[in-house]
């Protein structure tokens, strides 16, 4: 038993997911090295801290927030930044 089983014990859990997202966790598990367990433990750990955005009826506030957090990560990058500036780049007049 290592350190952070001692500290965490663990618990053995079956769960069903989609082919897509079986496929998806096991490439990011083979990718970076580490056990699917880990990717899914991390992930629970950040669903649990969100926990609060789904109270009281603020689920859709919960989700555009989560929502923007991740379009800001795909649209915030070199690549997509030369798109920002779209009218000059297709030579389109402004209104």
């Amino acid at each position: 038993m290592n350190q952070t089983q001692m500290i965490h014990p663990m618990v053995e859990k079956h769960f069903q997911i989609s082919i897509g997202h079986a496929r998806w966790l096991s490439s990011v598990a083979q990718t970076r090295g580490i056990g699917e367990s880990q990717i899914v433990e991390k992930a629970l750990d950040i669903l649990s801290g969100l926990t609060d955005i789904f109270e009281d009826g603020a689920d859709r506030q919960g989700w555009t927030l989560l929502s923007e957090v991740s379009l800001q990560r795909v649209w915030d990058n070199d690549a997509d930044a030369a798109y920002d500036n779209w009218r000059e780049l297709y030579g389109v007049p402004a209104r």
